[in-house]
């Protein structure tokens, strides 16, 4: 499973490289682990093998590239574990924002006036499946996936909902399920919350779940950290170390000799930018 999800992981770096999160599960344990570069999280799926994982790259558009925005967001409700992550855009963040801090909620990823907008929509699932509120208020783009887990922090079942400006895709034989928001399997039926029963052992239908966007779905602050041409290629040098890196470990020298001389080109080029503005 860690191998799959390094694999999955190399075809779907354009979905984000700068925040990384994961579940892991096995017979004995769930593990949350999130880091802000890539080497750190791969290197903690090589020491420790899991039987199931969640695996979240974002891609950040309301908040910096720090821990405290990485997914999963860890929520604890009425004695339950919830592992929220998503894949989308929140239009009405701040106004949820504002009606969780009346409820006396405080977000894990608020750093002074930002706050990651995926924590509202997370806080506003969890208060709606638990019956502490009569629907969901969130709007946006929306994908996500939910691991709710007994007071004994063992898994019981696992949510996943797409609406229709967002995909999530299913693949599931005698073995494997991967729910992706990206791949060549068969799309979700849009605006029907499913979840994954683990005492069933199958996926089921919770029900009818409809969270709308408005039309300026796109008329949001892209947050972005790269000042200027050397930080771009910093970045892309630390990006083909990676992809080096992982051919090494998968015995594929050609391809890995191959990228470094991509690396040699960056590194140069990065010299004769030194001292420009």
């Amino acid at each position: 499973m860690n191998s799959l999800v390094k694999i999955l992981y190399q075809n779907q770096k354009d979905r984000g490289k700068e925040g990384f999160g994961f579940v892991g599960m096995n017979e004995k344990k769930i593990h949350a682990y999130r880091a802000t570069q890539e080497k750190n999280i791969m290197g903690f799926l090589n020491e420790n093998p899991y039987s199931e994982i969640l695996f979240h790259h974002r891609n950040p558009t309301s908040t910096p590239n720090t821990l405290k925005s990485a997914h999963p967001f860890i929520i604890q409700l009425d004695g339950k574990h919830y592992y929220f992550i998503h894949n989308g855009i929140i239009q009405n963040a701040e106004e949820l924002a504002k009606e969780h801090k009346a409820k006396n909620i405080a977000y894990e990823s608020q750093e002074q006036e930002a706050f990651n907008d995926s924590e509202a929509l997370a806080w506003d699932f969890c208060l709606w499946i638990n019956g502490k509120q009569k629907r969901m208020r969130a709007k946006g783009i929306v994908a996500f996936m939910c691991l709710e887990t007994d007071e004994n922090n063992r898994a019981s079942r696992l949510y996943f909902y797409r609406n229709s400006q967002a995909p999530l895709k299913v693949y599931r034989d005698g073995q494997l399920l991967v729910i992706s928001s990206e791949g060549g399997w068969p799309a979700l039926k849009e605006d029907t919350l499913y979840f994954w029963d683990y005492k069933a052992r199958q996926i089921l239908k919770k029900g009818s779940l409809q969270i709308t966007c408005e039309n300026n779905v796109y008329d949001f602050y892209m947050f972005d950290e790269r000042a200027n041409d050397r930080d771009i290629l910093r970045e892309e040098i630390m990006a083909l170390e990676q992809e080096r890196d992982y051919l090494v470990s998968c015995g594929q020298y050609e391809e890995a000799e191959y990228i470094r001389g991509q690396i040699e080109d960056l590194t140069y080029e990065l010299r004769l930018t030194k001292g420009r503005s």
